[in-house]
């Protein structure tokens, strides 16, 4: 069973739709959303316009588990299945009919290396970037599912929240809270979402302007081939030169930087045959 709870007001907007935990051990998402919703339950909030629709945990057994999925990326494949052979399978269809009615999406994330806010930024849409660099958001990274694509043989299996969303005409944000267990990650979060609501006129408070804003365009992505190490313990945002060297496997091939950039997302506990480090390199505002 999926919990999702609809706001709908008397006078038309937009309709944004608010996710947490579509990984069960990200659950700063979940905080956010719930403390979104006492606030509007309490009146303490009050929506002025349009249609909120609020999915405080989207992976239940997972989240119970506290795990990332149980049985498949439930962030990654996501389209309905003709035949459902994951868990994860069974919550596609529920998932993909409330985001083929949104026109704005907000994926609420975390991660595992240690950092801070940033947003996953998609670029083919003016409206969508306006409205993403006003969510109290410095750091951006874009590019993800061009670079992401280049290392799997279906396409679909690139498909996210924010790209099933874009898919039936919403714009759309994944947003990285920071470290899983970032005190301050629930609070950004829910900063998010207000300064979200807040650019969409659907509450009254003042909108967040932009200031001190970078851009990370993905280059590559390095999937964990075999068993291997770190060359040190990156974080997100590492900044690398060219040909710096990034991991070793236990065979002693390794992995250096293909030019100048940054570490995204590192992943140090990453298995064999999963995403292991992605890389990117700074640029201006697309």
């Amino acid at each position: 069973m999926i919990k999702s709870v609809r706001y709908e007001t008397f006078n038309e907007g937009q309709h944004l739709v608010v996710l947490g935990a579509v990984h069960g051990n990200e659950k700063c998402g979940t905080a956010a959303i719930e403390r979104l919703m006492a606030a509007l339950d309490s009146e303490k909030l009050v929506l002025k316009k349009g249609t909120l629709t609020c999915v405080p945990i989207t992976n239940p057994r997972a989240y119970e588990e506290n795990v990332r999925f149980c049985e498949r990326n439930l962030n990654r494949a996501l389209y309905v299945k003709d035949e459902p052979q994951h868990y994860e399978d069974q919550i596609d269809p529920i998932l993909c009919h409330i985001l083929e009615q949104a026109d704005v999406l907000i994926d609420l994330h975390s991660y595992a290396s240690e950092g801070g806010l940033f947003s996953f930024l998609g670029v083919s849409n003016q409206t969508e970037i306006d409205f993403c660099r006003h969510l109290t958001v410095q750091n951006f990274v874009y590019g993800w599912g061009d670079a992401f694509a280049q290392v799997l043989e279906d396409p679909r299996d690139a498909m996210g929240t924010v790209e099933y969303a874009r898919l039936h005409g919403a714009i759309a944000t994944t947003i990285e809270c920071g470290q899983h267990l970032n005190a301050d990650a629930a609070d950004k979060g829910f900063q998010v979402l207000l300064a979200g609501l807040s650019y969409l006129e659907m509450i009254d408070a003042p909108k967040a302007e932009p200031v001190d804003q970078r851009f990370v365009k993905m280059h590559s992505v390095f999937m964990k081939e075999e068993e291997g190490e770190f060359a040190q313990p990156w974080k997100h945002y590492d900044e690398v030169s060219e040909g710096q060297l990034l991991a070793t496997y236990a065979s002693g091939k390794e992995v250096r930087a293909p030019q100048a950039g940054f570490i995204v997302l590192p992943k140090t506990h990453a298995t064999v045959g999963t995403e292991w480090i992605f890389f990117g390199v700074g640029t201006d505002c697309p």
